[in-house]
């Protein structure tokens, strides 16, 4: 306890000196400081005003048997999207919880555009007729506004890419032709190929094209399969296409209560989440087991995209 003690009063001293600051920035200032330690010391005191800011939505964690776990993980959303001030500093708690928040929005705004320009370059090559008979809408963290722009690498080519991608859902109707998927499927590849290298975008975007049937036959939420494509439907923002169909896909939700069932398992992983906490503040962090620690860290989620 005395070495949390010891990190909150470092903590202390930099939010004095530097004003509120987030997890990322305490972490970044205090490097020999292990940034389980470090959340442990600022959420086991009443020292400072707190303000989280981040949305929560469902993940499928495939580390953890696909259980139901909240995104921001505890670790990003300490490290994002909570902020730490003192008593006195409420007003620019404010302003900067403000400004913070701004960002994320403009960065998620940025990656819309960007989602619309691919969807425009899309449509004109398809033509009034076949954009009359499908849907697009984008799910993660853009329908939250959350976006981030920290470079990461891309899995598969290797090619560094700006932070949160884009995910695109197109839902064909039942009367377009086979060969109208095909070549959405090529067109939206070749798409994503460009976005990813050209220098001036660096943006990962993963998309699946399917059928309207398909996608109200997932709502049957059975199969780990169908409960990620279900919640992806659920957080979505309507993209482009058909206002009708997107809204005939929405209705279908509340018709087979799908809805309902993520809103379940929504609660299921908040009441997880709060375990996970208390777990995690009631001991040292060299007496947690590997298990509980991990429930800290980033969950690597199952996709539907691939």
């Amino acid at each position: 306890m005395a070495d949390l003690q010891d990190i909150e009063a470092r903590v202390v001293a930099l939010i004095t000196d530097k004003g509120p600051q987030i997890g990322k920035e305490l972490a970044e200032a205090l490097p020999d400081v292990p940034v389980l330690a470090l959340w442990q010391a600022c959420n086991r005191t009443n020292a400072f005003l707190v303000s989280h800011f981040a949305s929560y939505y469902l993940r499928y964690d495939i580390t953890r048997d696909d259980q139901v776990r909240l995104s921001p993980s505890i670790l990003r959303d300490f490290l994002s999207f909570t902020l730490f001030g003192l008593p006195d500093q409420r007003f620019q708690m404010i302003e900067r919880q403000g400004t913070l928040s701004n960002m994320h929005r403009e960065i998620s705004r940025e990656k819309l555009g960007v989602a619309q320009l691919v969807m425009k370059q899309l449509f004109i090559s398809l033509g009034r007729e076949v954009r009359s008979q499908l849907c697009a809408f984008i799910a993660g963290d853009l329908a939250y506004f959350l976006a981030h722009n920290e470079p990461r690498e891309h899995a598969a080519s290797g090619e560094m890419v700006k932070g949160s991608d884009i995910d695109i859902v197109i839902i064909l109707s039942e009367s377009l032709p086979d060969e109208i998927k095909t070549r959405i499927d090529a067109e939206m590849t070749a798409l994503k190929s460009m976005y990813l290298r050209h220098p001036q975008y660096r943006h990962e975007i993963d998309f699946i094209c399917k059928r309207k049937s398909t996608m109200e036959k997932q709502f049957q939420y059975t199969d780990i399969h169908d409960k990620i494509a279900s919640k992806i439907a659920y957080e979505s923002m309507f993209l482009g296409g058909s206002l009708t169909l997107y809204m005939e896909v929405r209705d279908a939700m509340v018709r087979t209560g799908v809805d309902r069932l993520i809103e379940q398992d929504f609660e299921h992983a908040l009441k997880d989440r709060k375990n996970a906490m208390r777990r995690l503040l009631g001991a040292p962090g060299d007496a947690l087991d590997e298990e509980t620690r991990s429930l800290f860290y980033f969950s690597q989620e199952r996709v539907e995209f691939s």
